[in-house]
């Protein structure tokens, strides 16, 4: 122990409480203890990897996967509605479709696994995606993005919505919630677009109630990120980096994009510092 210190065995003592749950070919579940923090879904029967539900320090799920209201939304997921014109956000609305197909896992860690993923659209491969999902402290995952064309030129385009990018779907507790960004804006109207390092979203009341927020890592393209927020009818929070122009990627080319999520209970007051102390 003499050449431990005293954060490197508390770090070691919090790993060993975290523990990792595979069910093969749907799911892995990271808990803590006996208490879920979040589960990472990849199952065939999906158009998508993503993660839900998202669990707030309390135990209460932030997320939602697949509502009526939009079937396509996954709790937290990643995706484009036009990859060189092919929808890979929608599931059933009308037009031409692709799929997140999982391949394998690169590996299956202590805190994390790393999935190899293909974008496939009418049986061609557009991207192939190196995708990490990270548990951090209860409530918090960290997720990185690694996207390559796989043969051809690849467009991640939004001129038909701006919300694509790493987005949450909000449980319907926290509809017609409340905004707070990096740069102090709480008017959701101005939020909207707004450029920032972090944004985040609560539910409504004086004192707010569980919410999430997305941090922008600092070495992300077009950082700090426009992001997409909404409160009505439903709420939704992503970063949108493609908000005002489209990514295209040469073979040869990769994008990478790290983000993380962090689901809070109570007013959302700490993020500064808690963004700055990942950031760094």
């Amino acid at each position: 122990m003499a050449n431990v210190s005293r954060r490197e065995f508390l770090a070691a003592a919090a790993a060993a409480r975290l523990r990792l749950d595979h069910v093969k070919g749907e799911k892995v579940s990271f808990r803590h203890g006996e208490r879920l923090l979040f589960e990472y879904r990849y199952a065939a029967s999906r158009p998508k990897t993503y993660v839900h539900p998202l669990c707030a320090p309390d135990g209460s799920a932030i997320t939602l996967d697949g509502p009526a209201d939009h079937v396509h939304h996954r709790g937290v997921m990643l995706a484009w509605s036009d990859v060189n014109g092919f929808d890979f956000w929608g599931e059933v609305n009308p037009g031409a479709h692709g799929q997140m197909v999982h391949q394998r896992f690169e590996r299956i860690g202590d805190r994390h696994v790393t999935a190899i993923n293909h974008w496939i659209a009418e049986g061609k491969v557009l991207l192939i995606e190196r995708q990490t999902v990270r548990a951090l402290d209860p409530g918090w995952l960290e997720w990185e993005s690694e996207l390559k064309p796989a043969r051809e030129r690849v467009t991640l385009s939004a001129e038909k919505h701006v919300y694509n990018g790493l987005g949450v779907r909000f449980a319907h507790s926290l509809d017609r919630g409340g905004v707070l960004n990096a740069r102090g804006t709480t008017d959701i109207k101005q939020a909207n677009g707004e450029a920032a390092a972090w944004c985040a979203y609560h539910g409504p009341g004086p004192r707010g109630h569980p919410g999430g927020a997305i941090f922008d890592h600092p070495k992300n393209p077009r950082h700090p990120t426009p992001f997409f927020v909404m409160n009505e009818p439903y709420g939704y929070l992503s970063a949108a980096p493609t908000f005002r122009e489209p990514f295209r990627l040469e073979p040869g080319q990769s994008l990478r994009l790290r983000y993380a999520v962090v689901a809070f209970t109570g007013a959302p007051g700490q993020l500064d510092r808690l963004y700055s102390k990942w950031a760094s």
